[in-house]
């Protein structure tokens, strides 16, 4: 009988998520003296109704709740430097240093939510980032229609005459409802 009592907070945690669908999507975000700004690097893909991967992703979404989504979190993210793709930079301290962050963007509206963050990433292999748990409700119905920016910002040393690519995998898993 006690155990009946420690599984009921579980069931009641369960019933108040409800029903999600959870994807994993990779993006690439090309950085180059464009987006030089004095000490700061920042460049954005946009991602549209024509975007393989997240009509797919809501195509499952929707397929699993049994309605499109209408919430959505980033519950991991990851950042990686292509090196194969990139020029004149080998690893992701050749161009981003101090606090890394990538958002995602309103394409309309502008309004932006940091969704991860990296201090100092160094080396050309996958990296972890820390997600910040912000609420995305402010893009919900942008992410839900396929209409949306991902982007990356941070410190750099390089400047709007350098002569560099970089090619930044961002990896994110999201969970829609």
């Amino acid at each position: 009988m006690q155990r009946l009592f420690f599984l009921i907070p579980l069931a009641l945690s369960l019933i108040a998520c409800g029903p999600s669908h959870e994807g994993t999507l990779t993006y690439q975000v090309r950085l180059d003296a464009k987006g030089v700004t004095g000490g700061t690097i920042a460049d954005d893909r946009h991602v549209d109704p024509e975007d393989d991967q997240w009509t797919v992703f809501l195509s499952q979404a929707r397929d699993a709740l049994g309605e499109a989504p209408t919430q959505f979190k980033v519950t991991d993210a990851r950042i990686q430097l292509y090196v194969p793709g990139s020029r004149n930079v080998g690893m992701l301290q050749d161009v981003l240093s101090g606090e890394v962050t990538a958002f995602l963007r309103a394409s309309d509206s502008g309004a932006q939510v940091d969704i991860a963050d990296i201090k100092d990433p160094k080396g050309s292999a996958q990296l972890d980032m820390r997600t910040t748990g912000n609420s995305l409700k402010p893009l919900e119905a942008d992410l839900g229609r396929s209409d949306f920016r991902l982007g990356v910002r941070g410190s750099t040393t390089k400047t709007s005459t350098s002569d560099f690519e970089a090619i930044i995998l961002l990896t994110l898993d999201v969970t829609a409802r």
